[in-house]
């Protein structure tokens, strides 16, 4: 399989030519973005008006997206202030260790693995980040034990984190960030494969629908423990092909298929209830049904 080359400007480049010409060293590119023109005003734009964005990681410290134009001029550089661990972290006092280092006392508190901490400040070889719940408060890590963040964590992750930690005995809030933190490879529109997360899909459809983060999380929840009990093992809802006959396609993309586009339906049924739309009479009579049905169901229940 070839190497993606980027077309910047009027060249063609690999990602390592790209970095160089950005003068941007020990680090990787991770993903590739147009921002600016769209696709069909690409051949006519000149390169000093073309915007691109990468993602960079680098080894020591937070990654970033970095903007800049046709002729390689970086215009912003964005931090990725987050830490992303594999593993659980310890909390001794107020220093944080990974769960597979050993020590004679027992931890005052466990963070679970893939929780995001928010990264306020690298002093040489300490990092110190906030945990979720607790934003007064400051913490600390070596430098070595810091994994950070490929991207930025979603709303939705970060709202379910809080009602996660300190570790409760909620089933579902451990279930849905579980669910939400599996990956998969999506192909973007300049055919780069890129990895995303099930958070990242949801987002952008709650977006789609204009719907608030607690919102978004109740359709969600629902439209999960449906697809569990039709027994759907969908590791990550994304469609692969936007067709209507899946004849064709493996039982993976057929589980991502339905997956996607059963929470696609949960999102719009709940916006439906939530927003007022003055060209559809029919939705704002059955709304009223609705808060009229809802107060005749709580006084029963009260008396």
């Amino acid at each position: 399989m070839k190497p993606p080359l980027y077309k910047i400007g009027y060249d063609l480049v690999s990602k390592r030519e790209l970095l160089e010409r950005l003068g941007l060293t020990d680090c990787l590119l991770a993903e590739h973005k147009w921002l600016k023109p769209s696709l069909a005003e690409r051949s006519d734009t000149p390169p000093e008006e073309e915007r691109h964005a990468i993602l960079v990681r680098f080894r020591r410290r937070p990654s970033e997206w970095i903007t800049f134009s046709g002729l390689y001029e970086i215009i912003s550089r964005e931090v990725i202030p987050w830490i992303d661990s594999p593993l659980e972290y310890h909390l001794y006092g107020t220093e944080l260790f990974p769960a597979n280092t050993r020590r004679e006392k027992a931890p005052e508190a466990r963070i679970p693995a893939r929780t995001k901490l928010e990264i306020t400040a690298i002093r040489q070889e300490t990092v110190f980040v906030k945990v979720p719940g607790h934003p007064s408060r400051r913490y600390e890590m070596s430098l070595a034990h810091a994994r950070f963040a490929r991207d930025f964590p979603t709303e939705l992750e970060l709202r379910l984190q809080v009602y996660a930690f300190p570790p409760r005995s909620d089933v579902l809030v451990d279930w849905l960030l579980e669910e939400g933190r599996k990956k998969g490879f999506i192909t973007t529109a300049n055919g780069d494969r890129v990895e995303r997360s099930a958070f990242q899909v949801w987002d952008e459809l709650r977006q789609e629908y204009d719907l608030s983060v607690s919102a978004a999380l109740l359709a969600i929840k629902q439209a999960l423990i449906v697809l569990d009990r039709a027994g759907l093992e969908s590791d990550f809802p994304y469609p692969i092909q936007e067709v209507s006959d899946l004849s064709s396609s493996t039982a993976e993309e057929r589980d991502a298929f339905y997956s996607y586009h059963t929470v696609r339906a949960a999102l719009a049924a709940v916006a439906a209830l939530l927003t007022h739309d003055p060209r559809d009479p029919l939705q704002d009579l059955l709304l009223v049904d609705v808060m009229l049905e809802q107060q005749v169901k709580r006084r029963r229940q009260g008396e």
